[in-house]
């Protein structure tokens, strides 16, 4: 099975170890670490439930597939429609237990940010509940291997679409000064209008095994994906701390895996810590039993929390300009587990967070435990 992360070791050649290693004893997250210091049993169900679909050697067969779907799932405009009806439903349940989305705006107009947009379900959405409703989306070219929208032609008139790789932008600390002739090589800049204005921002792009690389080896391929799947994460990230205009109720929506590894339990403690309430929520809709969810961050950045929104973004940004440009022959890296210490240490997690983290992440858990028992019961696994 996949579902089972990795962590990068810290004192490894970037070069070399291209995936993570739960093993490396620098990565103090994880089942295991949480287990020894707390009696959490929708974890220890979960923990022997992957540990199941591990030892079931015909599982293999089933993800190489769904993988091999997912990559080119909307290649077709049917695929995307598709997916545009799946993603809305999911959005839907988010906004059943986080609602984020008005039906009548307070504003002339609610303006929204979906990155990582296509085929369009979660725009889809928010464009049909909120009539006054108005979004930007910006995905990866479908030229580049890129999903096709397919949001309905009424409700496009409500929405601009920019066709951007989100790794095409300058999302490093001083980019804001940079003029437009010094962007060659790092990017172009991230707008200027976009800055602080939406109440609503999404990121829901992931990392498409499909991406266009120079890579050749089959080692370098992993290096190459693992640079691409962590500057994406991170750079979603930038973008909504730049981009969310910041208010008690504003909203940022962002999908992650795995709340009891890194690099997930230290983005959780980021967005705890910069916004007035946070709930993690993973949707029954589709993909019950694989690790991601969603977490939903409101009042991101605002009154006493710019600060601590500020300090992050800067830490944010310099991480996201070593792992595109950094590494022995600056040609990039990924994350290791040292690189999120500025937000906090896995130190301080299990001693001084845990409950927390616990608290927020057990319906997650439940959720995926639960997904993973009737998938086996429809596989015939005992």
């Amino acid at each position: 099975m996949e579902d089972l992360p990795v962590v990068a070791p810290a004192h490894q050649d970037a070069r070399r170890i291209p995936v993570w290693n739960l093993d490396d004893p620098a990565n103090k997250l994880g089942i295991d670490p949480i287990l020894e210091r707390r009696d959490v049993p929708e974890l220890r169900e979960l923990k022997n439930l992957r540990l199941k679909g591990w030892q079931e050697e015909e599982l293999n067969e089933h993800f190489s597939a769904q993988r091999k779907y997912s990559d080119t799932r909307s290649s077709s405009y049917n695929q995307s429609t598709y997916w545009v009806k799946t993603m809305r439903n999911v959005l839907q349940e988010l906004d059943r237990v986080g609602r984020f989305v008005p039906y009548i705006s307070r504003d002339s107009q609610f303006e929204f940010l979906d990155v990582g947009c296509a085929p369009g379900g979660f725009s889809t959405y928010v464009l049909s509940k909120n009539v006054r409703s108005a979004g930007i989306g910006i995905s990866l070219p479908v030229n580049a291997h890129g999903h096709l929208l397919a949001i309905d032609a009424k409700l496009r008139e409500r929405y601009q679409y920019i066709e951007q790789d989100v790794l095409g932008y300058d999302l490093s600390p001083d980019s804001a000064e940079r003029t437009p002739d010094g962007l060659n090589s790092l990017g172009k800049p991230f707008p200027e209008e976009y800055r602080c204005r939406f109440p609503l921002v999404m990121l829901d792009g992931h990392a498409l095994r499909t991406y266009p690389s120079n890579a050749v080896t089959p080692e370098e391929i992993k290096l190459a994906h693992a640079n691409y799947r962590d500057a994406l994460l991170i750079g979603q990230l930038i973008i909504a701390f730049m981009s969310t205009r910041a208010g008690k109720n504003d909203t940022i929506v962002v999908k992650l895996s795995h709340a009891e590894c890194f690099p997930t339990a230290h983005l959780i403690y980021l967005l705890d810590t910069a916004s007035s309430s946070l709930l993690l929520h993973k949707p029954r809709w589709t993909h019950s039993n694989r690790g991601t969810f969603y977490a939903i961050a409101k009042g991101v950045g605002g009154g006493t929390r710019r600060a601590t929104m500020e300090r992050y973004l800067e830490g944010l940004q310099a991480l996201w300009h070593d792992l595109r440009f950094g590494g022995a022959e600056k040609q990039g890296k990924y994350l290791v587990t040292t690189d999120l210490d500025f937000i906090v240490t896995a130190d301080t997690i299990l001693d001084e967070y845990l409950d927390r983290l616990i608290e927020l992440s057990l319906s997650v858990w439940s959720t995926q435990a639960d997904g993973l028992r009737h998938f086996f019961q429809r596989k015939g696994i005992q």
